[in-house]
């Protein structure tokens, strides 16, 4: 990994994409030894590249450790990254050298997590990235002359093969009021579509609301969020559309994408997963058994600003390859959501709320949700119903979720909306300021 000294192109490149997605469709499939020791190569150059050459991880890593680390197993000798460390550091201090602000590109997260940070990639990190984002879209359905309407706040660089009609690419701003997002939904007649499950599901309500109705979507590839199963089956009812799912983020990229079974496989060729204990020990995620924890993701393309062991800030369950569609990948069984979303119990014990959840989307009624805690030992169950639901699923919500925590104060509200946090994402479950107290 030597830094060019180059700026980052401000049109999109085709090179590094297509010799990326060579890369992603021959390790697809491949099999578990071939992951592993393609894993172990990326993983052993990072880290002595990080040490080598990255200010801060000079001060973290021993050059003896660098030299003598042999692969995911010695992972544990390494310091976690932090967002919070990583939010208040210098971009030259965790930049690579002959990296600046000037020749690579940022990408800033959502600030869900309450800490947004940037990050900052070459032209090869675009390269991979871009890539990868690509192949999890060809992977879920995209075919060259599909209009792409991808939700989101930020517009996206144009690449060039538009001009020739392939891979249109059409920006539904999510910042934008709800009729600017359908008549922006209107006016692309996309076929396939990519964003936050609970945007899509407001410009599918809202389509609905009007009778107006869009068939030609064939495919729609969600992540950001989860979605009630009702919500889902409503989005795909009224376009007629199959889905997938990838797990993903600004920081680390594709971290897991469905299969053609509906499997959540990890990227093994592109991450190193570990699970954090309660205890503060990690427990690699290679599919030997199941494993819950805080997770702790690597990136191994990452050469202008590496990251190690980074604290991805959600709660995952990762289980053994079990799901027979070809891909050798550990599977994740569930995203438990922001770690920091815990409710706090009558005895001042904190507990991860996300089970909650599970019996709330459990009555078909329900279309939406949203789990908030005002002070502790309680919880306020706002819901908005499907239509024609009976309003007495309320109460069998309360008793449902009553069962489940029996010391809390449970309340079960029916609204009309939930509104977004500021970056387009609602968070399914909520703590609020002084809910600690």
């Amino acid at each position: 990994m030597t830094p060019p000294s180059s700026s980052v192109s401000p049109v999109m490149r085709l090179g590094p994409v297509l010799r990326s997605l060579v890369r992603a469709h021959r390790l697809e499939r491949a099999g578990p030894d071939r992951l592993a020791a393609e894993q172990r190569r990326l993983l052993v150059r990072l880290v002595r590249h990080a040490q080598a050459h990255v200010p801060r991880y000079r001060e973290l890593i021993a050059p003896g450790t660098a030299a003598a680390f042999q692969g995911p197993e010695d992972l544990p000798a390494l310091p976690v990254l932090d967002r919070t460390e990583f939010h208040d550091s210098a971009p030259e201090r965790l930049l690579a050298e002959g990296f600046t602000t000037r020749n690579t590109k940022a990408g800033t997260t959502s600030g869900s997590s309450g800490v947004p940070i940037t990050i900052r990639n070459s032209e090869r990190d675009l390269g991979y990235l871009r890539a990868s984002y690509l192949y999890d879209m060809v992977a879920s359905g995209l075919r060259p002359w599909d209009r792409m309407a991808y939700f989101r706040v930020n517009p996206f660089l144009r690449h060039p093969l538009e001009r020739f009609g392939l891979l249109r690419t059409f920006h539904i701003d999510t910042s934008g009021t709800l009729d600017e997002q359908v008549e922006a939904f209107l006016a692309a007649r996309p076929t396939f579509l990519v964003g936050f499950p609970n945007v899509i599901a407001s410009v599918v309500e809202e389509l609905e609301r009007r009778g107006e109705r869009h068939r030609g979507v064939h495919h729609v590839l969600f992540g950001g969020e989860r979605l009630t199963p009702t919500a889902r089956a409503r989005v795909l009812g009224h376009l007629g559309a199959r889905f997938h799912e990838v797990y993903a983020s600004v920081e680390v990229f594709t971290v897991a994408r469905t299969c053609r079974r509906g499997a959540l496989h990890l990227r093994s060729a592109d991450v190193v997963v570990e699970l954090e204990q309660e205890d503060g020990t990690a427990v690699l995620a290679d599919g030997s058994r199941r494993v819950e924890g805080e997770i702790l993701v690597t990136r191994l393309h990452s050469e202008a600003m590496p990251l190690l062991r980074y604290r991805l800030g959600d709660r995952v369950t990762v289980g053994p390859d079990t799901c027979g569609c070809g891909r050798r990948t550990p599977v994740v069984e569930r995203v438990q959501g922001r770690s920091q979303d815990r409710f706090r119990g009558r005895d001042g014990r904190e507990f991860y709320a996300d089970f909650l959840t599970y019996r709330v989307q459990d009555f078909p009624e329900v279309a939406r949700m949203q789990l908030v805690q005002e002070r502790p030992a309680q919880v306020t169950v706002r819901t908005v119903l499907a239509p024609g639901a009976d309003a007495s699923v309320t109460g069998r919500i309360r008793r449902a979720v009553q069962d489940a925590v029996p010391d809390f104060e449970v309340t079960v509200r029916r609204v009309e909306e939930i509104a977004p946090e500021p970056n387009g994402k609602i968070k399914i479950v909520k703590v609020l300021a002084g809910a600690a107290d």
